[in-house]
């Protein structure tokens, strides 16, 4: 049963909040980040507890990776790191989902049990605050899993969540209001698995060996 809390603490994005971020997280607490995809749970990727308790806020019906927010020179602490994934990370902060092979200390509360996980820094201010944060930090979408309403807004992600975590953090309106663009990175040639924001035509210059499954082929 997820913690309830009197009063859901909101305040508008800065990197001032960094500190009071830090302390939450540290505490074993989920909170709420926006992003340009989507407003984001966000847990200490470290602690099963709270990565347990992050599941239990998505309410998901099945076992999925988590996500990661990361840079290129952090996302070895979590992730294995080819030449292809490393180019792609050298465009962060950009709008795709990386499907990664996990290091074999990753717990399996991140990973629901398979052997990947999902690296992500969509915007800038994800960037700063991975930059700044001493720890990893995992995270999904702040949507149930089965609502179709996407949480792209403050107001609705203070309406939904208002008292079921300790902070909201005020963003705005989400830039793309959808997930990252979802790439594989654990194939041997990097492959699209879902469009977002971002098109093969978008990502040629960065990954010119990149292909499309035949589901997603005209």
């Amino acid at each position: 049963m997820p913690t309830k809390y009197k009063q859901t603490v909101t305040a508008k994005k800065s990197l001032d909040l960094v500190p009071e971020i830090i302390r939450l997280l540290e505490a074993g607490e989920v909170i709420i980040l926006p992003t340009d995809n989507t407003y984001a749970f966000v847990a200490h990727a470290f602690n099963p507890e709270a990565v347990t308790k992050l599941r239990s806020l998505k309410e998901w019906d099945m076992p999925s990776p988590l996500g990661i927010f990361s840079t290129k020179e952090k996302a070895e602490e979590v992730a294995v790191v080819t030449p292809a994934s490393k180019r792609m990370m050298a465009e962060f902060p950009y709008p795709v989902t990386m499907i990664m092979r996990k290091q074999k200390h990753i717990i399996d509360e991140l990973t629901g049990g398979f052997n990947n996980l999902l690296i992500l820094c969509p915007d800038r201010f994800i960037y700063d605050l991975v930059e700044a944060v001493p720890f990893p930090m995992a995270c999904a979408s702040a949507s149930v899993s089965s609502e179709i309403i996407k949480v792209t807004t403050f107001e609705v992600a203070a309406s939904v969540y208002d008292g079921k975590v300790p902070l909201i953090v005020d963003g705005g309106r989400s830039k793309y209001g959808r997930s990252g663009t979802l790439v594989d990175f654990t194939v041997e040639v990097p492959t699209i698995l879902k469009y977002g924001p971002i098109s093969v035509d978008d990502l040629r210059p960065i990954l010119p060996e990149i292909i499309l499954p035949s589901h997603l082929m005209k």
